[in-house]
C-alpha cells in the first residue's frame, strides 16, 4: 500500500511540475507540447482535401498515437489527483469526482472524447476535426500566466457583463437609428434593423469593412459619432482586464515574498521549505526564475536586517 501511494505522490508531483521539472519529466512535458501542436498541424492539413486523401491512413495512425498519449495522461491525472492539497479530508472517489468537474479536467476529456464518439455514433469527420482543436487548450497545463488570466477573467465578469452590455445598446441604437437614416436610401443594405446591425458591429469595434457605407449626410455624422464612440467602448473592457492581471500579479508575487520571509525567520531555508515554496509559486503561477529572484531578495534583506552594513557586525548587542 504504502509503495502504491508513493509512486501516486512521484507522478502527481511529475504532472503538476510541468516545464518547471528537471530530466525526464521536463522531456516528457515538452514532448507533450509538441504533440499537441502537431495535432493542430494535423487537422489544419487534413483540411486540404489533396492530402486527406494521400495520407488518411498516416493522419488515422497520428490520431490514434496521439488519443492513446493523451487517455494516459488524463487517466494518470485522474488517479493521482488525491494527492493535491486543495483535496486534502475528501475520499479518493469524492476528489477526483471534484477533479473531473474542473475546467482543465474538461479540456482534457474533451481532448479525446470525440475520438471515442466517433465508434459509437454516426458524426461528421469535418466536426470531429474542429472538435480536435480543443486540444490546443490543453496548453493551459504548462503555461501558468494563463491561469492568471482566466482566474482575472472570472473575478473581472460582472464588470465585463456590464460593459458588454453598454455595447449592446450601443449597438442596438445605432442600426435603429441607421434604419431611420439610411433605410429609403439603401433598402438593400440598411433595410431592417436586423440588416443595420452588421454596420453598427463593425464600426463601433472600429474594425471598418467599408463594404457598408452611409450615403445620406445624417447617415454619415451619426457614423463618425459611433465610431467615436466604438473607440472608448471598445477599450473599456481590455483597461479593466490588463489592470486587474497587474493587481493580481502583483498580489500573488506579495504572497509569495511573506512565505518566503516566514520560512527565513531563522535565517536559512531548509529542503522541505524550498520544495513548499517551489510548490505555492507553481500553484500562484509564478514562473520558476521569479520564484528564485524572491528568494534572493528575501534573502539579502534578512542579510541587511541582520547585519550592520557600515562595519558588518550583527546587530542587536553583537561586538
Amino acid at each position: 500500500m504504502e509503495t502504491q501511494i508513493s509512486l501516486r505522490q512521484k507522478v502527481f508531483r511529475g504532472l503538476e511540475v510541468g516545464l518547471a521539472g528537471r530530466g525526464p519529466i521536463r522531456l516528457i512535458h515538452a514532448f507533450i507540447i509538441l504533440l499537441i501542436l502537431a495535432n493542430v498541424a494535423a487537422v489544419m492539413l487534413q483540411s486540404y482535401p489533396p492530402y486527406a486523401a494521400a495520407y488518411d491512413h498516416a493522419f488515422w495512425l497520428f490520431e490514434l498515437f496521439s488519443v492513446i498519449v493523451f487517455s494516459i495522461e488524463y487517466v494518470a491525472r485522474l488517479w493521482c489527483i488525491v494527492e493535491a492539497p486543495r483535496y486534502r479530508g475528501l475520499s479518493p472517489a469524492r476528489a477526483r469526482m471534484r477533479y473531473a468537474l474542473s475546467p482543465l479536467a474538461l479540456i482534457d476529456l474533451a481532448a479525446i472524447l470525440p475520438f471515442y464518439l466517433s465508434f459509437l455514433f454516426t458524426v461528421d469527420l469535418r466536426f470531429l476535426r474542429v472538435l480536435r482543436l480543443l486540444r490546443l487548450l490543453k496548453l493551459s497545463h504548462y503555461f501558468p500566466g494563463l491561469d492568471v488570466f482566466l482566474y482575472v477573467l472570472r473575478v473581472q465578469l460582472p464588470s465585463l457583463a456590464a460593459a458588454s452590455l453598454v455595447m449592446l445598446v450601443l449597438i442596438l441604437f445605432s442600426a435603429c437609428l441607421m434604419f431611420l437614416l439610411e433605410g429609403d436610401a439603401q433598402p438593400e443594405q440598411f433595410g431592417s434593423v436586423a440588416a443595420s446591425v452588421w454596420w453598427a458591429v463593425v464600426t463601433l469595434t472600429t474594425v471598418g469593412y467599408g463594404d457598408i457605407t452611409p450615403v445620406t449626410s445624417l447617415g454619415k455624422v451619426l457614423g463618425a459619432i459611433i465610431m467615436l464612440l466604438g473607440v472608448g467602448t471598445v477599450a473599456l473592457p481590455a483597461a479593466m482586464l490588463a489592470g486587474r492581471f497587474s493587481e493580481e500579479i502583483q498580489s500573488r508575487r506579495s504572497q509569495l515574498e511573506s512565505l518566503v520571509a516566514d520560512y527565513l525567520g531563522d535565517g536559512f531555508l531548509g529542503s522541505g521549505e524550498r520544495e513548499e515554496i517551489e510548490r505555492v509559486g507553481r500553484d500562484l503561477g509564478i514562473p520558476e526564475e521569479a520564484v528564485e529572484q524572491i528568494m534572493e531578495r528575501q534573502r539579502a534583506r534578512k542579510s541587511s536586517d541582520t547585519y550592520c552594513p557600515h562595519c558588518g557586525k550583527p546587530l542587536g548587542g553583537g561586538s
